[in-house]
């Protein structure tokens, strides 16, 4: 009976507190839906909740001892929001916004490639990214092919609604806006970055004139920071994704707004330094503040990339290259490489020439015009040049190994080379009966005429190939030229583009083996040729990552390691001759000698004089190209270098370029890391 009277009051008990619960949550309700329904509805109406990306910084690009060539700093960027921007007079506030970022000293964000100011012109080269683009816009806008300019912005300003009264420089800064935002998938799910890197003095005037400038925020993002002036054709830069490749972007898991490497070893080695974006929630009202923020996966940076190229050698070459050719009358631009020859790790690629990354926005337009100087073109891999009398201690090798000559072979050099009748060949001077140490060393012709002769095309051919010619060398940067290795099998694929070139004569394989003819090389493959040579033959793939280290450098993501092309079979007695050669160039009696006689470090070098018979504008020859090669120390080498001067007459004008980087090779580095692994300062 007490057990039954204790469940009774059990169960009363529960009940009660069921009740409670029940009368609590009804009244909950009531005051929810009734009493303040009203009021939380039109919260719920008011409030704006979205998904955000948080951007994670991409990695730092340093030299091979740990010296910062590009970094990240954080800055204030000007975002346009779809949701809150006036769209019905968005070309008024575009121009008033952009005037605003102008006046401020900044620059909006703008690769229309089309010039500021009437008479309208394309900017860059024909083939450039930005043209490709706009062409293929205007095709499927059906605008039509093949536009001028002057057209193709009647068009985009009667697309984008550009009323008349708008001056033609006016129109252009709306158009170039408007095309920029369309380009970067500008909608209620993508922002627009019209500006980045802008003073606290233009947002106080965005935020002052806020009713204007609806839907124009500010946030906070990191962006590039170039440490040098130098390596811009190796640093590259990176820009928002293009609408035609956002798929691609898209499947590696790229937010829409991402910014990309668009060129040199920022695009190379994307997938090292992007890192992985992180989320957030924001919470605004109706009036676009932000009322809270949620944050989600943190961001997480990209992975540091260690460059083989040594600063210090980098600026000698640049800097040695201007000061050079800017001082012979009548050179133009040029290229020096040089090359680790026991790893073809690429220590320094000089093109000039150059430009300051830091300016791109302010100065692209002008350099991309620039006709003369091209200083965007990268000589040291796109420019393909005649190497000269730097192709013969190639020639020397093919002949000593296919036993067409020895180191005791005699010919006669009388100037003039008279194997043809239909014509004569002639050297530079009158060597008399010499070897082919002292056929190096004086670079005759008639030596090498005759060795050609004996080889015949078929085999220069071979040899030329094996060392690397008429093929790309494989370097991690976009654009690189494959040039050509002269002979038979060569000219045959030119005629078929070329039907009216000369078939195979026998007078192009004497040509050929002093390096003209049809041979055409770039800087990075005669560098690589000159390491071959120095080191026994070994081919190697030249490279600009020495290694990749994780955000925080604790951690190796890919370790150094060197990739071989090809073991060139040469025998010890072929290399102890031609490295003999040319080290003999250098000596007191040879070609370098005023450069190199006297020189602290034994090297050994080749000259090399390209003709050239291009005319200027007023049908003046402009000069034959100046090409060098050596590597150094002779008798034990560790870098290769190569330089070409264009119209700068001869070899021996640029050898003091190669002096001025082995000067800053062999200098002692101080107390730098070596960022590659092991900690050296061993160059």
């Amino acid at each position: 009976m007490d057990n039954k009277a204790k469940l009774l009051r059990r169960l009363v008990a529960l009940f009660g507190i069921m009740s409670l619960l029940l009368c609590v949550t009804a009244a909950g309700l009531f005051s929810l839906q009734v009493i303040n329904g009203e009021e939380y509805h039109e919260q719920a109406q008011n409030r704006l909740t979205t998904s955000s990306t948080v951007a994670a910084s991409r990695g730092e690009i340093v030299d091979r001892y740990g010296r910062a060539l590009v970094t990240n700093q954080s800055v204030y960027s000007l975002r346009i929001d779809y949701p809150h921007w006036d769209k019905e007079n968005q070309n008024y506030t575009i121009l008033s916004l952009v005037q605003l970022i102008k006046n401020s000293g900044s620059m909006p964000v703008d690769t229309l490639p089309i010039s500021e100011n009437a008479p309208f012109t394309y900017i860059g080269e024909e083939d450039s990214k930005e043209r490709e683009l706009l062409a293929e816009f205007a095709e499927e806008e059906g605008f039509g092919t093949d536009l001028t300019a002057e057209e193709m912005m009647a068009n985009l300003r009667n697309y984008y609604g550009v009323e008349e009264v708008y001056s033609d420089a006016n129109a252009r800064t709306i158009v170039g806006i408007r095309y920029e935002m369309q380009q970067s998938g500008f909608s209620s799910y993508n922002s627009f970055i019209i500006a980045s890197d802008v003073s606290m003095e233009l947002i106080a005037q965005i935020k002052e004139q806020h009713t204007q400038f609806a839907g124009v925020n500010v946030e906070t993002e990191a962006v590039r920071k170039y440490e040098t002036t130098y390596a811009a054709h190796i640093l590259g830069r990176i820009t928002k994704i293009y609408k035609e490749d956002w798929p691609e972007y898209q499947a590696k898991g790229y937010n829409m707004n991402a910014m990309v490497g668009q060129q040199g070893v920022e695009k190379s080695f994307e997938e090292y330094l992007r890192g992985t974006d992180g989320t957030r929630s924001i919470e605004t009202d109706a009036n676009g503040n932000v009322t809270n923020i949620v944050e989600g996966t943190p961001p997480q940076p990209g992975n540091n990339c260690i460059l083989t190229i040594d600063l210090d050698v980098q600026k000698a070459a640049e800097d040695s290259l201007a000061e050079t050719l800017s001082s012979i009358d009548g050179a133009g631009g040029g290229a020096a490489v040089a090359i680790d020859v026991n790893s073809g790790q690429v220590l320094a690629l000089a093109s000039y020439p150059s430009y300051d990354l830091t300016l791109w926005n302010e100065l692209y337009s002008t350099w991309s015009q620039d006709e003369q100087n091209k200083p965007l073109f990268n000589r040291a891999i796109q420019g393909a040049y005649q190497p000269g009398s730097t192709f013969k201690p190639l020639t020397a090798i093919a002949g000593l190994e296919e036993g067409v000559i020895d180191g005791s072979t005699i010919i006669t050099c009388n100037h003039y080379y008279d194997q043809f009748e239909s014509k004569k060949y002639k050297c530079l001077g009158t060597h008399g009966p010499i070897n082919v140490l002292r056929a190096l060393q004086k670079s005759c012709n008639i030596y090498f005429y005759e060795t050609s002769y004996r080889l015949g095309g078929e085999k220069l051919e071979e040899w030329s190939r094996l060392f690397g010619f008429g093929q790309k060398t494989g370097i991690e940067l976009e654009g690189e030229r494959a040039g050509t290795a002269s002979g038979p099998k060569n000219r045959a694929e030119m005629l078929i583009n070329a039907p009216l070139l000369n078939p195979w004569q026998p007078g192009d394989v004497v040509t050929t083996g002093i390096g003209q003819s049809d041979n055409l090389m770039t800087p990075i493959q005669l560098a690589n040729y000159t390491a071959a040579i120095a080191n026994g033959g070994t081919l190697y793939k030249p490279t600009l990552l020495r290694s990749v280290k994780t955000y925080d450098y604790t951690g190796t993501v890919k370790a150094e390691e060197s990739e071989i092309i090809r073991q060139i079979d040469i025998s010890q007695e072929t290399l102890d001759l031609v490295r003999t050669g040319m080290a003999e160039v250098t000596d007191d009696e040879g070609t370098a000698a005023r450069t190199f006689a006297d020189y602290r470090i034994k090297v050994a070098g080749k000259s090399g004089t390209a003709e050239h018979n291009e005319k200027d504008e007023n049908g003046k020859y402009k000069g034959d190209h100046a090409v060098f090669i050596a590597y150094a120390p002779y008798d034990d080498p560790q870098i290769a270098v190569a330089v070409v001067g264009e119209y700068a007459k001869h070899g021996s004008d640029v050898a003091p370029i190669a002096r001025d980087i082995f000067d800053a090779y062999f200098t002692d580095g101080g107390s730098v890391t070596d960022m590659g692994g092991e900690n050296t300062l061993i160059k």
